[in-house]
């Protein structure tokens, strides 16, 4: 016994030759914080990649080799898919089918002291009536700015805003079996009124003016109401009838007679004077070189490679849920708003 401190010193009492047990908590503690740790770090990193690369971020697309070995470059532009604004949350190089990634590209061909013309490659049903129009305005503005002719080669689909953009081209090259046409303003506006009444399910707005909730999925809609809301295509329909007629050269009631929602093959929109010639890429790539002035050029496609912040949000992005997914796949996702879209 030792009683130089006063009194007995207490040791921990084990078992006769059983090893001292260690505590757990201390390692599981440790754990969680090291995982806490490495997850803020990962979006921290994220974090600062997205900023660096935020709206400011100059677009550069990888040039994709097509064909030739000219001096002359003919910029291959690709829309492909739904038209539709890009998330800006993103920033960086957008996809060239939405509006900021197209004016990026077009940016791009027209600083390009080698680029002598552009073609885009348009398989598109369409989408969103701004950003078509704004797309539309693009062209325009290119074609304004640099002088370098644009020329279009439809792929199996180019129809309505896909069309929409392609009137603002010098020429329209298509195959006889592309889907085109489809001229018109489409607001879908779902109905569930009837299936909300079966299940007892109401909605209670609160609102400003009688109507505020015009379209509302809940209930059928007024006859004013349907009237106010074709009005308003009407208005967007005449602002698609004039941008063929001005870039078809077709007057506009001739325009009116075909822009009847229809689609078109490729062989009928050539008859109407929708398109100008049949073929592909190589065809569209030669017509350009030719308004250009060239012959001896090299034909390049623009691309967008997937940075590492887009692999890394991929990859940390969450599944959407069944339920979500089964409206997509059924087409059901549009938002209540006018689209220059083809929807069978």
């Amino acid at each position: 016994m030792d009683t130089s401190s006063g009194g007995p010193s207490r040791q921990p009492e084990t078992h006769a030759g059983e090893p001292r047990r260690r505590r757990l908590w201390p390692f599981v503690v440790g754990g969680l914080v090291a995982l806490g740790l490495a997850g803020l770090a990962v979006f921290a990193v994220v974090l600062i990649l997205v900023t660096a690369g935020g709206p400011t971020a100059p677009a550069v697309y990888d040039e994709e080799y097509v064909a030739g070995d000219g001096p002359d470059k003919i910029v291959v532009v690709p829309v492909q898919g739904t038209i539709a604004p890009a998330d800006d949350s993103l920033g960086g190089t957008q996809p060239t089918v939405t509006p900021e990634g197209f004016a990026d590209a077009l940016r791009q061909a027209g600083q390009d002291p080698n680029a002598a013309a552009v073609v885009l490659e348009i398989d598109s049903p369409g989408g969103g009536v701004t950003a078509s129009d704004e797309m539309h305005q693009s062209v325009l503005d290119f074609k304004k700015n640099t002088g370098k002719p644009v020329v279009v080669s439809m792929g199996d689909v180019a129809a309505s805003g896909g069309y929409y953009i392609s009137t603002a081209a010098d020429r329209i090259v298509a195959y006889e079996t592309t889907l085109t046409g489809s001229l018109g303003v489409i607001i879908p506006l779902n109905n569930f009124a009837e299936a909300a009444d079966k299940y007892g399910i109401k909605q209670v707005v609160i609102k400003s003016g009688k109507y505020k909730d015009m379209g509302s999925a809940f209930r059928e809609m007024t006859p004013e109401e349907r009237d106010i809301l074709q009005s308003f295509v009407d208005d967007l329909y005449g602002q698609f009838v004039d941008v063929i007629s001005e870039g078809r050269d077709i007057p506009k009631d001739r325009v009116r007679e075909i822009a009847d929602g229809r689609v078109y093959s490729g062989e009928q929109a050539k008859r109407l004077g929708l398109i100008d010639s049949f073929g592909g890429l190589d065809e569209a790539s030669a017509i350009a070189g030719k308004l250009a002035g060239t012959s001896d050029t090299t034909v390049v496609r623009y691309v967008q490679q997937p940075s590492f912040t887009d692999t890394l949000l991929a990859h940390l992005a969450l599944e959407k849920p069944q339920a979500e997914q089964i409206v997509d796949a059924a087409g059901l996702n549009l938002e209540p708003k006018p689209y220059y879209l083809y929807r069978p």
